[in-house]
């Protein structure tokens, strides 16, 4: 015999919605995990500025000494860096966008 599982769901008490409200309000280490985040957010940026000063570099003399895949390379580089300087300040309000768009 097969039965369904929906009918047993809709029967099943307290089967109503379920709410979701996330906050960091007595959660311990809060402040710590948000002090991390911030860190890593500042590592990001540090990563970001120091690929696209190399690429700078590396696009320059590569330039002047006629290496082209070494130009090519700078140029990724800077390219890199500058795509991880926007995803660095743009991801915690991605994250709330995405959030606020599910809720």
């Amino acid at each position: 015999m097969r039965t369904s599982v929906m009918p047993l769901l809709q029967q099943a008490p307290g089967s109503g919605r379920v709410t979701v409200n996330p906050s960091s309000a007595g959660m311990p280490g809060a402040a710590l995990v948000q002090t991390l985040l911030n860190w890593l957010s500042q590592l990001a940026l540090w990563g970001s500025l120091a690929s696209i000063l190399c690429g700078a570099a590396i696009y320059g003399l590569s330039q002047q000494t006629g290496n082209y895949s070494g130009g090519y390379l700078g140029k990724k580089l800077a390219l890199a860096g500058a795509v991880g300087a926007c995803l660095a300040g743009i991801a915690p309000t991605v994250v709330n966008l995405l959030f606020g768009a599910a809720s």
